[in-house]
């Protein structure tokens, strides 16, 4: 039945994302073909104009992954669809957890699209040996290789969204307690969520920072080492990791307490 859960929530969500991407891929190539002309005054215009639609277009895939994956959750859990997902035989627990993997999944997909009309729109062969020869440098300055970098550098950009996504449908369970004003409530609980856990983010760095001198070295002001930076990109990504367990507990079993459906 989990399967089946996630195939309908990620059916629901990429019908609309799936727009998204096409025209941010097609943008993308669109600005490829006419930078590999000489430029006169008309493509330059052109140009500039599709570049411009490809940077919306990529934002509006990020916003819109947060926005429908909201939007999914309140339909299905508390609109007119939650009286099918609430008579289904499965529990509450697959019920969450399958919206917790539809965030991922769309999130994970919604990067990966960014990623690639990023490389299609801007990397020429000169630019391409340019961001390598970059890559390079930055993986011998982090002591590491530019795989390894590359690899914490999108793990912890992964978690701190998909976290964000997650603050926004706690704060959507406790909002729809209310008796009134569910939707305001959401977003007041949902950002206050997200702000209070990242306060304690930085509570937790300088205690990181006590134990680790190289990362102390942020809170005080010096020129950052590579290994504080590392270290808190590290010690960031794990953060990221428990908030997201923890928030997800929180809200599977305050969804499992009862739902009051509009």
């Amino acid at each position: 039945m989990l399967k089946k859960l996630l195939k309908y929530d990620l059916k629901w969500c990429f019908k609309s994302l799936i727009v998204f991407y096409i025209l941010a891929l097609l943008f993308s190539l669109i600005v490829r073909i006419i930078e590999s002309f000489e430029l006169n005054l008309m493509l330059l215009i052109i140009d500039k104009v599709c570049c411009g639609i490809v940077i919306g277009l990529l934002v509006a895939i990020l916003v819109n992954c947060f926005i429908i994956n909201w939007t999914r959750f309140i339909r299905n859990i508390y609109k007119d669809e939650s009286y099918l997902t609430h008579t289904l035989p499965v529990s509450k627990n697959k019920i969450f957890l399958a919206k917790v993997l539809t965030a991922s999944i769309t999130l994970f997909v919604s990067l990966i699209v960014i990623l690639v009309s990023l490389a299609i729109s801007t990397l020429s062969k000169e630019s391409w040996l340019l961001l390598k020869d970059s890559l390079e440098q930055s993986a011998l300055f982090f002591n590491s290789s530019v795989f390894s970098l590359i690899t914490v550098l999108v793990m912890t950009i992964f978690f701190e969204f998909l976290f964000m996504i997650l603050c926004g449908i706690l704060g959507i369970i406790i909002g729809h307690k209310a008796n009134s004003l569910k939707i305001l409530r959401s977003i007041v609980f949902g950002v206050f969520i997200y702000s209070l856990l990242s306060s304690l983010s930085i509570g937790v760095l300088f205690i990181a920072g006590l134990l680790n001198p190289d990362i102390m070295s942020i809170f005080n002001n010096i020129v950052v080492s590579s290994e504080s930076l590392k270290g808190m990109l590290l010690v960031g990504s794990f953060i990221y990791i428990i908030y997201i367990l923890l928030v997800s507990m929180v809200g599977n079993k305050l969804l499992n307490k009862g739902v009051d459906v509009d």
